[in-house]
């Protein structure tokens, strides 16, 4: 299957009518996440400057959110399938340090380091998001309990609306 690429937001110089302007926004990312799930995942603390979409026909594989706080900041998840997942918790449970905490979003859900999050669900789809890690340890827009809490709530939201 081709692989798709679409943005969104300032990095393409789109205006959008404001009479689309909320279509638009429930279409970003595939309609599985968007400005506003970002808005109260973080309590407002973080915006999204704009979106790339990436998909298999039609299917979203994965998505970047690029922040309007701090230097280069985005969040980014991928959809996977059960394999994924299994190869992304082997990877993540082999590194040493660091937070682990196991949580509901699906059949199975983790966080890592407060910045990193694999979920499963029932139909065998998988879920990696992640915040970049400098919005927590360099610039502080965050604390890792927020940056915790954030990305739980839009992972259960994601699965729910696989």
């Amino acid at each position: 299957m081709p692989l798709a690429i679409s943005c969104s937001g300032d990095s393409q110089g789109d205006t959008i009518a404001a009479e689309d302007a909320g279509a638009a926004a429930s279409e970003e990312c595939g309609g599985l996440l968007g400005r506003a799930d970002i808005a109260e995942a973080f309590g407002g603390l973080l915006t999204v400057k704009d979106t790339t979409v990436a998909a298999m026909g039609d299917e979203v594989a994965g998505c970047m959110l690029f922040l309007d706080e701090g230097a280069n900041n985005r969040i980014n998840f991928n959809i996977g399938d059960a394999e994924d997942f299994a190869s992304r918790k082997d990877s993540q449970m082999r590194q040493t340090g660091g937070t682990h905490e196991a949580f509901d979003a699906g059949t199975e859900a983790h966080v890592f380091n407060g910045i990193n999050v694999i979920a499963l669900n029932e139909d065998g789809k998988s879920l990696s998001l992640g915040l970049s890690s400098a919005a927590i340890e360099e610039e502080n827009l965050l604390t890792r309990e927020q940056s915790t809490t954030g990305l739980k709530l839009l992972a259960q939201r994601i699965m729910s609306r696989l």
